[in-house]
């Protein structure tokens, strides 16, 4: 006799459940580690002792610690679950903003709170070249990633408003001043608060791309 088809879908969410619940508390317990301890003197077995899981287990989720650390920086980045950045509520409501000033509050202030997210764990990516010159690469590539996901915010910008420099010029002040880096001097070493850096952030986007009246 075969196993009705609703049972057998039953188990199968039942599982894609159990699995989700897994790598949650392999995230959870890896984040942990990595930043109380760094990246270098954390490892796999030691992750998924925390996660109450087999290292084998890990493995399998996610291949390696820099996937899981890029992982990590992933939920992070969209703890919705969106599959892109772009997908999130707050940023498709800034694709529909239509004055370029409130475009630029409801960016910074957005930026700084995912910012207030992830720089514990961008730190920790920015620190781990050091004891695996490979991550260099992939914090390359998570740069990339996070040029063009800032282009698109300056193209949206220009479509609404003339800017004062070329979309590429201006993309690349975004970069630079929305970045895990600045917002670590500003918050982390100078004692900014999130509110203080959002309200810094868009004055001087304001000032550096906006038509003076």
């Amino acid at each position: 006799m075969t196993e009705p088809v609703k049972n057998r879908r039953y188990q199968s969410a039942l599982r894609q459940e159990q699995a989700a619940l897994t790598r949650a508390r392999i995230l959870d317990a890896a984040g942990d580690l990595f930043i109380r301890q760094g990246y270098g003197t954390t490892t796999i077995r030691q992750i998924a002792d925390a996660a109450a899981v087999a290292p084998d287990t890990v493995y399998a989720t996610f291949g390696s610690k820099a996937r899981l650390l890029t992982a990590l920086l992933d939920i992070r980045l969209a703890p919705g679950g969106e599959a892109s950045v772009l997908d999130r509520p707050e940023v498709r409501r800034l694709r529909e903003e239509r004055d370029p000033r409130q475009f630029l509050r409801t960016f910074a202030r957005d930026y700084a709170a995912m910012s207030e997210r992830v720089r514990p764990a961008s730190e920790v990516l920015r620190t781990a070249k050091a004891v695996e010159p490979e991550m260099a690469v992939v914090r390359e590539e998570i740069e990339g990633y996070r040029f063009q996901f800032m282009r698109t915010v300056v193209e949206w910008l220009g479509a609404i408003t003339t800017l004062r420099t070329s979309v590429e010029r201006a993309a690349q002040v975004v970069w630079t001043l929305a970045s895990p880096d600045v917002a670590r001097m500003l918050c982390d070493v100078q004692g900014w608060t999130s509110d203080e850096y959002a309200a810094w952030l868009e004055e001087t986007l304001a000032e550096t791309l906006l038509p003076h009246p």
